[in-house]
Parts: structure tokens; C-alpha cells; sequence
């Protein structure tokens, strides 16, 4: 599985969602773009498509803007990526009806190693990440979605148990 810029921008863009408080006044697209770097109507062709998933939800008028649809604890990165196409339940199907006799084996497992990256991925809420980096709004390009999860696994320390 590979992300696109349109993945990463939009987990990037529910993270700052859920950094702030999901019943204070939304934010408006247009912080958004300023804040993390994207212009407007690419964030308005992302917010569409997790508007039609149910993830966030728009109000409109003065101060208006977006918010989560439901609390960052319920809405995991799977979600997300189900939303902009990156995710899908069909893939591993598909590719095994494609496959020879000699194939089949590595499709098998290429299957279950995608199934596995999706369990994993659902296990992953919003709030796990808004919860390890409460600094309000993100910059995109210091806080990629890579080296955010990478911030979520620190490096072990080795104890040495050898004394001189």
C-alpha cells in the first residue's frame, strides 16, 4: 500500500481537526490552507469526500467551517483512507482472480499481509495521534504523516547487563 498526497494531506487535515474541540466553532477551510500549506479548493476536493463518508460535517454562514462528525476516539485512520479511495475491500479479491497456480501462494500471503495493514490501521484513531501532539494546527510539511507515525514509536533504550 502506498499513500498519495491526497492521503497524507487529508489525515493531515483530520488531525488538525482533531486537535481542536469538536463543539467550539469549526474551522474554516481557509486557516486550514493557511496553516498547512494547501490551497483551498484542493482541501474543498478532499473535504468532499470525507463529508460523504460522514466524517466531518460542514456549517455553514458566518464562522462557519468544518468539524468532526463524531468524537476523533470513534473515527480511525482507515476511515480516512477508505474515504479517498487508498483503502478498499475489494483489492486483495480482486488480485487472487488474476492470479496463475504458481502465483498463488504469494497472493495469498500479499492478501493477508493487506488485511493485517487494514486491521491495523482501524485500530488507529484520531485520537491516539491528537492525543501524542497537542499543538493545535500542523505544518504539513514538518509534520508529514510519515514522521508522525514515527514520533508514536520512540526508539528502545538496550540495558546492557554485562558490568565491567
Amino acid at each position: 500500500m502506498r499513500l498519495s498526497r491526497k492521503d497524507e494531506h487529508s489525515i493531515t487535515a483530520m488531525l488538525s481537526l482533531a486537535a481542536t474541540d469538536r463543539y467550539t466553532a469549526p474551522i474554516s477551510l481557509n486557516e486550514l490552507s493557511v496553516s498547512l500549506g494547501i490551497s483551498t479548493s484542493y482541501l474543498e476536493y478532499i473535504f468532499s469526500g470525507l463529508r460523504k463518508h460522514g466524517l466531518v460535517e460542514g456549517l455553514r454562514g458566518v464562522g462557519g467551517g468544518y468539524r468532526l462528525a463524531r468524537p476523533a476516539s470513534q473515527i480511525s485512520i482507515a476511515d480516512i483512507l477508505y474515504a479517498t479511495n487508498a483503502l478498499s475491500d475489494d483489492e486483495a479479491e480482486s488480485s487472487l482472480e488474476t492470479v496463475d497456480a504458481r502465483g498463488l501462494e504469494a497472493a495469498h500471503a500479499w492478501s493477508e499481509l493487506s488485511r493485517r495493514i487494514r486491521l491495523f490501521l482501524g485500530e488507529l484513531s484520531l485520537a491516539d495521534f491528537a492525543s501524542t501532539k497537542s499543538t493545535g494546527f500542523w505544518k504539513q510539511r514538518e509534520d508529514s504523516v510519515s514522521n508522525y507515525i514515527a514520533t508514536m514509536f520512540p526508539p528502545h533504550t538496550v540495558h546492557s547487563s554485562m558490568s565491567v
